[in-house]
């Protein structure tokens, strides 16, 4: 593991009281995309929430009847929200089998690992989803990556941001395997990209992933 996700996670575990406590409840745009998630893979479909937390969407996607089980890097995360069915997991290697699940729940967690390593992330998540499963996605947008202090719960500890663009995350993603189905942007404190794909039956050539 890189000194750059150690630290983070450091923070993350420094942090976990206040930030479980700050964001406690799920906006309206959060609940529409697990409501829509939902909908999409059907009753009782396997999910993993990929950098979940205190596992606020865990159980958000079970209440809409989703299967999910819960990774964080932060054992501090996972034991301020008290959720059952997570563990303590690098997104870089999920302890899950290939094309075991129906897919992958990642809210703003992909978003701390370094440019350089994001490739291979997505090639994971796209090992354990099966054919025709799903990826929401939700990053910082933007360009460049660096440390950010967790001001604002608080703290003066550093997290490691990377900013993404949609060319270049739908190329990333046509490159392990995911067409983007559908994307989405908002403003809560900073500029976010929300994006839906389903794992195609081969690696898709970038030409193909292009959004109308």
């Amino acid at each position: 593991m890189s000194e750059i996700s150690i630290e983070t996670r450091q923070t993350y575990d420094l942090i976990s009281e206040t930030y479980a406590r700050v964001n406690a409840t799920p906006d309206e745009r959060i609940r529409a995309d697990a409501a829509g998630l939902a909908a999409d893979l059907g009753p009782g479909c396997l999910v993993a929430d990929v950098g979940c937390g205190p596992g606020r969407e865990v159980e958000l996607l079970r209440a809409h009847g989703v299967r999910v089980v819960g990774f964080d890097l932060s054992l501090g995360q996972l034991r301020a929200g008290g959720v059952a069915g997570v563990a303590q997991a690098d997104m870089r290697r999920l302890p899950v089998r290939s094309g075991s699940l129906d897919g992958v729940w990642c809210q703003a967690a992909l978003l701390h690992i370094p440019r350089a390593e994001v490739p291979a992330v997505l090639a994971e998540f796209a090992r354990i989803v099966r054919i025709g499963g799903a990826l929401h996605l939700n990053v910082s947008e933007g360009d460049g990556e660096g440390w950010e202090m967790a001001a604002n719960y608080g703290s003066d500890r550093r997290r490691w941001f990377t900013l993404h663009r949609l060319p270049d995350l739908t190329r990333l993603l046509a490159e392990a395997g995911f067409v983007v189905r559908r994307s989405g942007r908002n403003r809560a404190r900073r500029d976010w990209l929300r994006v839906y794909a389903h794992r195609a039956d081969t690696r898709t050539p970038v030409a193909d992933s292009a959004l109308g």
